[in-house]
């Protein structure tokens, strides 16, 4: 089921431009976030259609940066940034032609979305617009939210959550959790951007520099470095998941249990490789995803049985 194109921002549109938009944002979502399809997948037609939208946003600022054009410049890369933060406003006010943003716009006045996160994303991605080096976690922290803990911020509404919890503030671990699994997991490709996210504080306390990461050494200190990284992320999911309870639909507990079960899996699959994560990819594949599913549907029934709620 789609939103109704006859009602809010989208109503400017004929159902053929609305069809288009959502068609191409599944696309997006279909090729290239893969938890996040199974995910929406699981919060069933309506709320699935809002994560498409959603991540497409998300997706499109991330390869403006990541993926420039021939011929894009820092400027030109920051113009179109902007550009994107105004046209989600003209679609919240009902005034985009663009179907993408139109379906948007419905998707954060349906779900009460607030636009501080989409704001907070964009200038989490344009971090990444200048040589990446960080001092200190705290510094990596940062980053992370702007451009993973914000989605939480963006998605959980959509699946629905208690008001006056803490619901948020554990969605916004939950995404930090999964943007330093993605650190970890990237180390190498990342290195070879020009980019190393791994806080210099950490390499210093484990007697390693960014020389030794250029050359691929995987030897005891690089190990213990991130074993080191690897707690820090499972402490974060384990705090992340207090968010489980605190929402308000089976479905959505089940898409936000899957989600963290198959991110968590890759710092598994990264300590199978021997924390080498230079010459392979660590990854959970389709089938192991898909795998996770029973599991996650029992979590979330477990957590509205002991906490409360629907058990659908």
């Amino acid at each position: 089921m789609i939103l109704d194109p006859t009602m809010g921002p989208a109503g400017r549109l004929s159902n053929a431009e609305v069809l288009r938009g959502w068609a191409e944002c599944w696309d997006v979502l279909r090729e290239n976030g893969k938890t996040f399809h199974l995910m929406a997948r699981a919060l069933g037609p309506e709320r699935g259609n809002a994560i498409a939208a959603l991540y497409r946003f998300a997706r499109v600022a991330d390869d403006l940066v990541d993926e420039p054009a021939p011929g894009d410049t820092p400027e030109s890369i920051r113009a179109r940034l902007r550009e994107m933060q105004a046209e989600l406003r003209r679609a919240v006010a009902g005034e985009s032609r663009d179907p993408r943003f139109a379906i948007l716009g419905e998707t954060v006045l349906r779900y009460d979305i607030p636009l501080q996160p989409f704001d907070d994303l964009v200038e989490g991605v344009l971090m990444d617009l200048e040589p990446v080096r960080y001092e200190t976690f705290a510094d990596l922290e940062l980053y992370c939210y702007r451009v993973a803990g914000t989605v939480g911020l963006m998605i959980t509404p959509v699946a629905g959550y208690r008001a006056g919890s803490r619901a948020l503030e554990h969605a916004k671990t939950l995404g930090t959790a999964m943007q330093l699994t993605n650190i970890l997991r990237d180390v190498g490709e990342d290195l070879a951007r020009g980019r190393l996210y791994l806080p210099k504080e950490d390499l210093a306390a484990f007697g390693l520099v960014e020389a030794d990461l250029l050359e691929h050494r995987v030897d005891a200190r690089f190990r213990a470095l991130m074993e080191f990284e690897i707690a820090r992320a499972e402490r974060l999911y384990a705090q992340g998941l207090a968010l489980i309870p605190l929402l308000t639909s089976s479905r959505g507990r089940t898409a936000f249990e899957f989600a963290a079960e198959a991110y968590s899996g890759i710092l598994g699959k990264i300590r199978d490789a021997g924390y080498d994560v230079f010459s392979r990819r660590a990854y959970l594949s389709l089938p192991e995803k898909v795998a996770l599913l029973p599991s996650s549907l029992w979590h979330a029934w477990t957590a509205a049985l002991l906490h409360g709620g629907d058990r659908e």
